[in-house]
């Protein structure tokens, strides 16, 4: 189907339910959508997505109604209804110091529809003594439900309440290139994943496994991962109030039971063996897979270690030339080194690598092209805010700015959000590449390393509407 045979209201449907069939299950038909039909299909999937969640979200009715905020005409009028970052951690610490579950889930209902918060108060969750339990009993209970959290680099973590139709929707995207899909009867390739981290787990990143495996490939056998067992989200947890507390000097107050000290003495050692662990791993890949097409994700210092490794051993052009090999953050504060991307190439044997650009909050991912821009994603609408006051900056020329993002994707919460990155986005003039779609110009930047200082978001909303919502979101009595 080509998108100018549907109406905008129909095509509309499609971005926000079934994306891949929008572009006829066709790589470059979704690459190539026209600039004017996203704009329309996302003018309206949000006022359908705001017309839908205003009054089933508690947070968002709350801060909705504190603006003013009735009705979307525009994309701009949903700016001060945007997410801070904070929204999704800002629970009051003893709820997970205490395992009080019942009220954390009482919490996070405030954040999705009525009919999930509903879902979620009728699970009984007073038996479980661990995060690890905590997910296993919401994923039994709630299957339409997918639970992540980030890291917590800060001591705190934050509870992200995902659909699991939203990371089956990206990764239908996502198979029209790693396939390089050409229309719905393109056949299904030989295709083989290399990660080199856990097989499993409860952070955002980890959550997406099981859909990879279901979308791109034929079976388990395909994934291989370093390490094939689930990464405990109670761990994950501890080290991180670890390193906060380090760093404001306050190491000993922290409560460790016996047992948590041994399991996390056990995962220091693992973290410490991984650097022998992972180039053991991506040398045996190579030897099992040589010559597949192989779907590989991780951040560039493993990609340029493998390659280094490989390369010394005189292996070159190791995996089939069509396969995708996608680089993302990660290693903060190291000097990429000159010709590390040569290196990769010339080892993997693919043509080009793909960089992207993404955040645990928002389902989806930003790559970019040939021209090293990253395009936006169509059904994520970016936002360009002045850091100094949170307004929307024009949606015209080149602009630099924070960037916040709605994604259309999220059918059970809120999808707008504030991130604490600087982008410079380019608006009119199309890319060289030939894709219509807006991007991102120069490299993405955290205000924070900008600045040397934490980074202090300001919202488009007005303060005292921020702390009224704020205040009804961690209230345990409202």
């Amino acid at each position: 189907m080509s998108i100018a045979e549907g109406s905008v209201a129909k095509n509309t449907r499609l971005l926000l339910n079934d994306p891949a069939a929008l572009a006829g299950h066709s790589a470059h038909a979704w690459d190539h959508l026209p600039r004017t039909a996203i704009d329309a299909m996302q003018r309206l999937g949000l006022q359908q997505r705001f017309a839908a969640l205003r009054d089933e979200i508690p947070m968002l009715r709350k801060l909705a109604d504190a603006e003013g905020v009735a009705s979307v005409d525009e994309l701009d009028d949903v700016a001060p209804l945007l997410f801070r970052h904070t929204v999704y951690k800002s629970y009051p610490p003893s709820l997970l110091e205490h395992r009080n579950f019942t009220q954390i889930n009482r919490w996070l209902g405030k954040l999705v529809t009525r009919e999930i918060a509903d879902a979620m108060a009728a699970v009984d969750v007073r038996g479980c003594q661990t995060l690890d339990a905590w997910f296993e009993t919401m994923d039994e209970a709630i299957p339409q439900l997918t639970l992540a959290h980030t890291s917590g680099t800060s001591g705190t973590i934050s509870f992200l309440p995902h659909g699991t139709r939203e990371w089956a929707k990206v990764q239908a995207v996502r198979r029209l290139h790693v396939w390089n899909m050409e229309g719905p009867d393109t056949p299904a390739p030989e295709l083989y994943v290399a990660y080199p981290y856990y097989r499993s787990g409860f952070i955002s990143h980890l959550r997406i496994n099981d859909h990879v495996i279901r979308q791109l490939l034929k079976d388990e056998s395909y994934f291989r991962a370093a390490y094939p067992q689930r990464l405990s989200s109670d761990l994950l947890h501890l080290s991180a109030r670890i390193r906060a507390a380090h760093a404001k000097g306050t190491l000993d107050r922290l409560d460790i039971s016996p047992e948590m000290r041994r399991k996390k003495a056990d995962f220091d050692q693992l973290q410490a063996n991984m650097a022998a662990h992972l180039a053991a791993f991506f040398e045996r890949i190579v030897d099992e897979i040589q010559g597949k097409r192989v779907y590989l994700l991780t951040t560039w210092t493993n990609l340029h270690s493998m390659a280094k490794a490989g390369l010394s051993r005189g292996l070159e052009g190791v995996f089939s030339p069509d396969s995708f090999i996608v680089t993302s953050g990660g290693a903060k504060g190291l000097t990429q080194p000159e010709g590390w991307r040569e290196d990769v190439l010339r080892f993997t044997g693919v043509k080009r690598l793909v960089e992207g650009y993404s955040m645990s909050e928002v389902a989806g991912s930003h790559f970019t092209c040939e021209h090293g821009h990253f395009h936006f994603a169509h059904t994520i609408i970016p936002f360009l805010l002045d850091p100094d006051t949170g307004k929307p900056l024009p949606r015209r020329g080149r602009q630099t700015g924070r960037a916040a993002f709605f994604d259309l994707g999220a059918e059970f919460r809120w999808g707008g959000f504030v991130t604490g990155d600087e982008i410079t986005v380019e608006w009119d003039t199309p890319c060289p590449c030939g894709r219509p779609s807006r991007y991102i110009v120069g490299p993405v930047q955290r205000y924070s390393d900008k600045t040397g200082d934490d980074d202090k978001i300001t919202c488009a909303a007005t303060e005292a509407s921020i702390h009224e919502a704020m205040h009804f979101l961690n209230g345990m009595d409202s």
